[in-house]
């Protein structure tokens, strides 16, 4: 679920929502949070690059289809992260065929470039993961207090 952008006079917030990573509480785990908080990192750095976001508004691409990418984009990984933590897969990939789906029409150019923010924001992301204490990954499976908490992601 994408919430509604706020309004011009009300500072500026993510638009990615946490209820779009779960449906029930069962779901409310540590690696959905993961997942949401990089949702988040990959809308708050195509924000930050005020030549992409002009670049994706002038091909029809607003707000709310950026955060409805985030999300989409973020949950993809999720099949990768758990592989490689079963060991089937080397690494994880931050790849294009996503964004190329999801944005068909933005072309090769554009492709790059959201690829670019989709990448820093995973780096941004796992370079916070080595500082934090939820552990996140190593314990996936766990209760994520943070989706009951609306001060964390308000």
């Amino acid at each position: 679920m994408v919430n509604k952008p706020h309004p011009a006079n009300v500072p500026a917030r993510y638009i990615v929502s946490p209820d779009s990573f779960f449906s029930t509480n069962a779901e409310k785990t540590k690696l959905n949070c993961f997942l949401f908080e990089y949702a988040q990192q990959i809308e708050s750095t195509i924000h930050r690059t005020k030549r992409l976001k002009g670049m994706l508004q002038r091909k029809g691409v607003g707000d709310s289809l950026i955060a409805g990418f985030c999300v989409h984009y973020s949950k993809h990984m999720k099949g990768q992260i758990l592989d490689k933590l079963a060991g089937r897969i080397p690494n994880v990939e931050i790849g294009y065929d996503e964004i190329e789906a999801f944005f068909p029409e933005i072309g090769d150019r554009l492709v790059d470039r959201v690829l670019t923010a989709v990448a820093k924001a995973w780096d941004s992301q796992t370079k916070m993961c080595v500082i934090c204490p939820t552990r996140c990954i190593s314990e996936r499976n766990k209760r994520a207090p943070m989706f009951d908490d609306p001060s964390y992601w308000e």
